[in-house]
């Protein structure tokens, strides 16, 4: 603690006399994915150094971390001492901070809801320069509130406090294979009410393949499967009923293909069994692709067959998965790779991600590259996924590309509520505000 009040310290006399909008410049790689290009930030700050596991209270299960710490070094802090954070993102460089306020889902979503559900303080830079201290009951409460998804646009978290669950070194994951929508989301709803399950996800194909995955932590295991060479997890599961993996491996299970966005070749074949374990990353392999993206602009003959991005989560309703699950097997194809899923229940309603408190929602992921539909729009899968949402009663994560328009985008993320907040803690918008933010090519 004394270590971040000197840091914190430091840091506050800084932005003051500074122009233009402020905006974080990260040292680690960015977990936003925004299709297009976007304007370099007019008055970059970094907050690099406040990367730090500052103290893990083990009575309390608490954990006091630094905001730009990563979900790798957090777990590797507590996992050792049987606690991870509730809800731990699959990619090991997305950091508390960024996590929080934006969207972050796990398998552990039906239980203990998003990432922020379990933000019991934060300390936040204001975008004038000001340090507030911010929780559910203090005269900062909204703002504790109305920092998931501001995306930065509110204040950049410091120093956050976490609530914590106890853990085991291994987890067992059972595979159940169905060949229909409605199997296969009874079964997961239904596995959503079994105490003794600790994960439950999803994965399905095109061809029409379910498979449900309902995981326990556990002490001993037979054997521990290698998913950072041996195996890639997605195949791994379509042919196992069981499958037993360290519990950190199965946390960051995605991230050693950067879900499955590492192509099926020779050379990323011997890639995957001995390139060393720094390079076995997401982080590096974001690197990698914008080198070869940049690369390729440079050089249009290296330039593969016309594809885009379609990366992006969007929630309804469980009522309204059946239906959404059906529209996306119509009308997207993804040439083998799987749709991910996962069931989410929120004990309380953010004030900027309105869903509904205590209501259980389906979340469905893609995270790969598609073939552009010839004659569409840009973006055009893009864009119906968000339609088909939304028409079912539901909303999507901003961490990627969206398109709406300012008023529909107001309707749907509280917008009125987004300007009295702002209002209160950027009066003289020093930050960019939500729509820009996120929509605009900016930062």
């Amino acid at each position: 603690m004394a270590e971040y009040a000197r840091k914190k310290a430091a840091l506050k006399i800084q932005p003051r006399p500074l122009g233009g909008q402020l905006r974080l410049a990260k040292s680690t790689v960015s977990n936003l994915f925004r299709y297009q290009s976007r304007d370099a930030p007019e008055r970059p700050l970094s907050l690099g150094h406040f990367n730090e596991v500052i103290a893990l209270d083990r009575a309390a299960r608490t954990l006091d971390v630094e905001g730009l710490a990563t979900f790798e070094s957090i777990v590797g802090h507590c996992l050792p001492q049987g606690f991870l954070p509730p809800v731990t993102p699959e990619l090991k460089h997305i950091t508390i901070g960024g996590a929080t306020v934006g969207i972050g889902i796990e398998s552990t979503g039906f239980r203990h809801g998003f990432v922020h559900d379990a933000l019991r303080e934060a300390e936040v830079l204001l975008p004038d320069g000001d340090i507030v201290t911010c929780n559910a009951r203090n005269e900062h409460a909204d703002l504790f509130r109305g920092l998931p998804n501001s995306y930065g646009t509110l204040g950049y978290i410091l120093r956050a406090r976490l609530a914590l669950i106890p853990a085991r070194p291994f987890v067992h994951l059972r595979i159940e294979p169905f060949d229909s929508p409605p199997a296969f989301l009874d079964a997961m709803q239904q596995a959503t009410a079994r105490d003794e399950i600790d994960f439950v996800e999803g994965l399905f194909f095109e061809d029409r393949r379910f498979y449900l995955m309902t995981g326990c932590f556990t002490d001993e295991v037979p054997q521990v499967d290698d998913i950072l060479r041996e195996h890639i997890f997605y195949r791994l599961v379509q042919t196992r009923k069981d499958v037993y993996l360290a519990t950190a491996d199965y946390i960051f299970r995605y991230d050693p293909e950067w879900f499955w966005n590492l192509p099926d070749a020779p050379f990323y074949s011997l890639f995957r069994r001995y390139a060393p374990r720094r390079f076995r990353n997401s982080g590096f392999y974001t690197r990698y692709a914008a080198w070869k993206n940049r690369l390729r602009d440079w050089i249009p003959a290296l330039a593969p067959t016309a594809t885009e991005p379609l990366i992006q989560d969007w929630e309804v309703p469980w009522d309204k998965a059946d239906e959404l699950v059906e529209f996306c097997l119509q009308e997207v194809k993804l040439d083998g790779r799987p749709w991910a899923v996962v069931p989410i229940r929120t004990p309380g309603q953010p004030t900027l991600y309105p869903v509904a408190a205590n209501q259980l929602y389906f979340n469905l992921g893609c995270y790969c590259q598609v073939r552009k539909a010839e004659g569409r729009e840009p973006y055009y899968h893009s864009n119906i996924m968000d339609r088909k949402c939304f028409e079912l009663g539901g909303i999507k994560m901003l961490y990627s590309s969206t398109f709406l328009g300012p008023a529909e985008f107001d309707a749907r993320f509280n917008g009125e509520a987004y300007r009295a907040l702002k209002a209160k803690y950027d009066p003289r918008g020093k930050a960019p505000d939500l729509y820009e933010k996120v929509v605009l090519k900016a930062g």
